[in-house]
């Protein structure tokens, strides 16, 4: 039986790392029409037995290490009422049962299980290649897309801090060039008109504003009620330290924080001084940035 598409119409946030994804997925999650899933990361392997013996996308596995922390959150919550020990286990069994199925597989199953709301992901590795937003593209053809943005500064500084990465701002600035260019590309050359580009900054600095458009573009309701409950973050079932590897499937200093609260938006796009980064890297960070919609580069930028 054909697969019905008004009923898989998902909403897929696509950025880098350290992009507020956290912040902002559970922000537009909230809406009552909506459904705000952790982190499943649910895209990048074939399979879901694949993705359980996963190495993490960056750095070192830490002790503890659970790729399918996120699956197993959201299996938990609405497959076995709630995120116990015992449901987590239950969760595993339920995924091991299943290695076969491709990540499309259980994302409609997940979607099945919140209908008739809508589902709101992001995982940043979707991004990482173009073949993993393809299978999205190719599976959900009423799915939305935002790409979601964050200046290039405040961008590379949590990723040092966040994955100790002091030491090699170029390669942090090339990272975020790469994934924003290639979903650009994505956007532009496979679903133009089911995907916007959003400032971090601008919803959170100016979330009355910005989570009105959002959901008017989604086609839901923007009223105040609406726009209110997408500020309580705190009612996500996902935002809140859990039982098992709860670091994983949202960030670490957002759950410690989990209020919504105004960010930094630099004024320019100068290079920090203490950045060894090469005059053309910086130049090209500047020109797909102003692409993003941030300001022009001061005349001391490189």
């Amino acid at each position: 039986m054909a697969r019905d598409h008004n009923k898989y119409n998902p909403v897929f946030l696509l950025s880098p790392a350290r992009s507020h994804s956290s912040v902002v997925v559970s922000m537009i999650g909230g809406h009552p029409q909506l459904y705000g899933f952790p982190e499943l990361i649910l895209f990048d392997q074939e399979t879901i037995g694949e993705r359980i013996v996963a190495p993490p996308s960056i750095g070192k596995q830490p002790p503890g290490w659970n790729p399918v922390a996120g699956v197993e959150a959201a299996i938990a919550e609405l497959q076995y009422g709630g995120q116990t020990e015992n449901n987590f286990k239950e969760a595993r069994r339920w995924l091991e049962e299943r290695k076969t199925w491709t990540g499309i597989q259980v994302m409609d199953h997940l979607l099945e299980l919140i209908y008739p709301l809508r589902g709101v992901e992001k995982s940043p590795e979707t991004s990482y290649k173009m073949e993993n937003m393809m299978r999205i593209a190719d599976a959900y053809p009423k799915a939305q897309f935002i790409h979601l943005v964050r200046h290039p500064v405040t961008t590379q500084r949590s990723v040092q801090r966040y994955y100790f990465m002091y030491k090699y701002p170029t390669h942090c600035a090339k990272g975020w060039i790469n994934q924003h260019k290639r979903i650009l590309q994505f956007c532009q050359s496979n679903v133009r008109d089911r995907s916007i580009i959003m400032r971090s900054e601008d919803i959170l600095n100016e979330p009355y504003i910005y989570l009105r458009r959002i959901a008017d573009w989604l086609g839901i309701s923007s009223d105040n009620e609406s726009i209110e409950a997408m500020l309580d973050t705190n009612s996500s079932p996902y935002v809140r330290f859990g039982v098992q590897q709860s670091r994983i499937w949202y960030d670490p200093f957002f759950l410690e924080r989990p209020t919504p609260h105004r960010v930094e938006l630099p004024s320019s796009l100068d290079k920090p001084d203490e950045w060894d980064i090469a005059e053309d890297v910086w130049s090209e960070v500047v020109e797909l940035a102003e692409r993003l919609g941030y300001g022009s580069v001061s005349a001391n930028c490189c």
